[in-house]
């Protein structure tokens, strides 16, 4: 991250990164937890067999025919493609074993090329091999603790992130090489992930910085050649962006999310962070701060770069490993040209003499990395990789079987976790009320689905008309959701079981799922025999799904 070249590593602890690297991959072995992977593997896997992108939103049976712009088809296509799903013996799709471990073994390989590239990048800088190996355990650490290392496109975002800060800073260096090959790093990354926009803000933010370097060094507002070059490469950053079969709609719907907040409003992700309850995300920063303010010169590239990052982890959580991915190796090569200053600045790093013999620095760095791991609060790491297919909330496993054994006619009322898993285990039906695309549901979302699940003042007549619009004949949401309560001494809707609420999966009480189909003529003859006979198998049926 500086001019220094790379020297040999004083610390004797060379094999230490690879070590951490390795690790933290294997960490990184645990279930499929996101309920989201489920419509991602829907529409891959509608895109394989179709040989075409979507335009519509398939798979809702709401809003099947509205316009739809799938930003991530890239992804989807690679996810099916190593997913592998297949029918089981009650007609619904499940993810073949091999198929899961497979999805589980590309976010490991993800996390190890991303982390790989973070350690080169403070290698680079002349960060010594324990300083690293702290590094990428903080910067692991400060994502696994908020999921974010999920089956999503996300995860390829953030390898191609650390792809393009790598090259800049060969760029910096003067490998002109690096800055042509930023343009097919954000060629490809468009076909993959909306996030590809903020490759571009980096290259903005590394010519805004070069230029403001420039003129602290005395060149006056004239760009310098640098400056020039990282100009042109972010005007033709866009055009590269553009190389993808959504043409140019690809680059402007990004700023979607700018101007019509419906899409995100309500969604978790999209709140900004609660900093009392990110320890380690206050303390990386005031790590940050530490670093580039005892440096010897700060770099304006650098402080622009972090500034950006900053500020959108501010804006909303789901930016969080994206200013990581930045602060740390900045962090890394600020605290090691502060050290060179010497002086008490020397023991800023693990190696300095304050730190002891080569045994106690060692120690030191376990302990550090220990309070990186608490201070995170990852849950779902173990040292048992786990290849299954476990999401976080009970699905419900039952209920689309026995769905599906009535032929998964009319439309299913969903709990909006439920959404994609409905599109994935009953596809190509298009039964689906609601499922977790947000740029397609919007304003529907919150005008229409909310205020019926939460029966808020005016839901019986929404309600009336979705029931007549969309043919809903099922409701399938949690049990906690108001609208099981609202229905339940409606005569127009049939309980699960004697009129009571059914738990088809999970506890009593917790995190339960209550089926209730319409009450059309014969209802009651298939319903209760089917159910009973689904409860029956429902425990050989939970030893066989995840």
């Amino acid at each position: 991250m500086t001019h220094h070249e790379p020297s040999r590593d004083p610390s004797g602890f060379r094999w230490l990164p690879a070590l951490t690297i390795i690790v933290l991959s294997w960490l990184a072995l645990f279930p499929v937890t996101s309920v989201d992977a489920y419509y991602h593997l829907a529409t891959g896997r509608r895109i394989l067999e179709e040989r075409s992108i979507p335009t519509r939103g398939v798979g809702s049976a709401t809003l099947g025919q509205a316009p739809w712009h799938d930003q991530e088809w890239g992804f989807q296509v690679i996810a099916a493609f190593l997913g592998g799903p297949e029918r089981d013996g009650d007609g619904v799709w499940v993810q073949a074993p091999a198929g899961t471990v497979r999805l589980i073994l590309m976010r490991a390989l993800c996390l190890g090329l991303t982390l790989a590239l973070l350690s080169a990048m403070m290698a680079l800088a002349g960060v010594d091999a324990l300083s690293r190996a702290l590094g990428l355990i903080l910067a692991a650490f400060l994502t696994f603790g908020n999921l974010f290392w999920a089956i999503r496109p996300q995860i390829f975002s953030y390898l191609f992130l650390a792809i393009l800060v790598y090259l800049v800073e060969w760029d910096r260096r003067g490998a002109r090489w690096a800055g042509a090959a930023t343009l097919a790093v954000i060629a490809i990354w468009a076909n993959i992930h909306g996030m590809f926009v903020v490759g571009i803000a980096l290259l903005a933010s590394e010519a805004t910085g070069e230029w403001i370097d420039g003129i602290r060094s005395g060149h006056g507002p004239v760009p310098t050649g640098r400056t020039r070059r990282m100009a042109i490469l972010t005007l033709l950053a866009p055009a590269a962006a553009c190389l993808n079969p959504h043409g140019y709609h690809q680059l402007i719907h990004p700023f979607l999310y700018v101007a019509r907040p419906e899409i995100y409003r309500g969604n978790l992700e999209w709140t900004r962070p609660d900093y009392l309850h990110l320890p380690l995300l206050v303390l990386t920063a005031a790590i940050l701060v530490v670093a580039l303010a005892n440096r010897p010169r700060i770099p304006a590239t650098h402080v622009v770069r972090c500034a950006l990052f900053g500020a959108l982890a501010a804006s909303a959580i789901r930016h969080l490993p994206m200013a990581a991915l930045v602060w740390v190796p900045v962090a890394g090569a600020s605290l090691t040209e502060a050290a060179h200053r010497g002086g008490w600045r020397r023991n800023l790093l693990p190696t300095g003499p304050a730190w002891g013999r080569p045994a106690a620095r060692l120690v030191a760095g376990a302990i550090l990395a220990a309070t990186f791991v608490i201070l995170s609060g990852a849950k779902f790491v173990g040292i048992r990789p786990r290849f299954e297919e476990r999401p976080v909330l009970p699905m419900p496993e039952t209920a689309v079987r026995l769905i599906a054994s009535h032929g998964g006619e009319g439309t299913v009322f969903n709990s909006y976790r439920f959404g994609g898993f409905l599109m994935f285990r009953l596809y190509p039906r298009e039964v689906a009320f609601m499922d977790g695309r947000n740029d397609l549901y919007g304003a529907f979302r919150h005008e229409v689905y909310n205020p019926i699940l939460a029966t808020r003042p005016g839901w019986r007549s929404l309600w009336a008309r979705a029931v007549e619009e969309h043919d809903v004949r099922w409701v399938l949401v949690d049990e906690k959701d108001p609208l099981v309560a609202a229905l339940a001494g409606d005569a127009a809707w049939l309980m699960a079981a004697d009129g009571a609420p059914a738990v088809l999966d999970g506890e009593p009480g917790r995190d339960g799922v209550v089926l209730m189909p319409r009450d059309d003529p014969g209802s009651r003859q298939w319903l209760l025999p089917a159910l009973r006979a689904a409860e029956r198998g429902h425990g050989a049926e939970e030893d066989r799904s995840p």
